[in-house]
């Protein structure tokens, strides 16, 4: 294949690939990304692939890529949410109630530590201070808190 025409063959096999990946379901950006790095393997591996066979090879590049992004995503599922979705998740009445168990949880946790620790850890974790200013208002050492820690 001459220079120009490999480009035009693989500007009309990408567009056909993509379009594939898009009716199987993908994402602009994936589809994307999976007809660029099918092309970039064509391009690596042409002078071991038949002529003939070249279209079918880079479909079975193609879907073989978009099934490992599958079980990807299937293993690792992400769910995209808008703010209001999850403003309005914020004000379900179930929500406040895992809120406070969870914190009376930490409370109940809380109790069965020593004064020393349970001030350390309110004072770091729930009022956000440096061990630094932490170690100033209680006259102890800056170490030894991080040791409470």
């Amino acid at each position: 294949m001459a220079k120009q025409s490999l480009n035009e063959f693989l500007q009309q096999v990408g567009t056909l690939l993509y379009r594939y990946l898009r009716k199987r379901g993908l994402a602009h950006e994936d589809a994307e990304d999976i007809v660029q790095d099918t092309c970039y393997k064509f391009l690596l591996h042409k002078n071991g692939i038949q002529s003939d066979k070249a279209m079918s090879w880079l479909y079975r590049v193609a879907t073989n890529q978009f099934y490992d992004l599958k079980r990807k995503e299937k293993r690792h599922p992400t769910t995209e949410y808008d703010e209001f979705q999850l403003t309005s998740l914020i004000n379900i009445p179930e929500f406040q109630v895992l809120k406070k168990e969870k914190l009376k949880d930490i409370r109940d946790t809380l109790d069965t530590l020593s004064i020393l620790h349970q001030e350390v850890l309110i004072l770091k974790y729930e009022l956000g201070l440096s061990y630094k200013e932490i170690s100033a208002l209680m006259n102890k050492n800056e170490n030894t808190l991080k040791t409470h820690v």
